[in-house]
């Protein structure tokens, strides 16, 4: 949930860090640091219908603004059965350690974001179960659908919302 911006340097400073280290490997690292929100593209779609994918960042900024109304994200690739997945899929192809060093330093920047500065350490499932269990509680929204239609919403610093909630049918 930390910004695009973090992420890219963040991973450009570990790949610079590591070389030296893991030689080519660092980039592995890297890249894997900034693709594991490829998960996030994929909600969007699912959750908006749109496949314009340049109103992610509006989508995602609209739900970082909102989570105090008890948003739960999924974000399947920041599972932990996806690492585990990853992690036994290391055994036949050892050079996965790295993506899953690289998704492990950005988990640890999410986190941080999450619990220290939005102050919502359980906006995010961090399990597919954990998420099917919370989902069916009235208590938790889990579509912008049922985010637009709350009392209070923060819409402040969201880029051209009225657009982006008028193209994925809201407005």
């Amino acid at each position: 949930m930390s910004s695009l911006k973090v992420h890219a340097l963040q991973s450009v400073a570990a790949t610079a860090a590591l070389y030296p280290f893991i030689g080519d490997q660092a980039l592995t690292v890297g890249l894997a640091n900034v693709f594991i929100d490829a998960d996030h593209v994929i909600e969007y779609v699912r959750d908006t219908g749109s496949y314009d994918v340049r109103g992610v960042f509006a989508y995602s900024h609209l739900i970082e603004k909102n989570l105090d109304k008890n948003y739960l994200v999924l974000s399947a690739f920041h599972t932990i059965e996806f690492f585990i997945l990853l992690l036994c899929l290391s055994i036949l192809f050892p050079p996965l350690v790295y993506v899953i060093a690289g998704m492990a330093l950005h988990m640890a920047t999410d986190l941080y974001h999450i619990a220290i500065t939005l102050r919502q350490p359980f906006a995010r499932a961090f399990s597919v179960l954990e998420y099917l269990y919370r989902s069916r509680s009235d208590r938790y929204l889990t579509s912008v659908r049922e985010l637009v239609r709350q009392d209070n919403l923060n819409l402040s610093g969201v880029s051209d919302v009225y657009r982006w909630l008028r193209t994925w049918h809201l407005a």
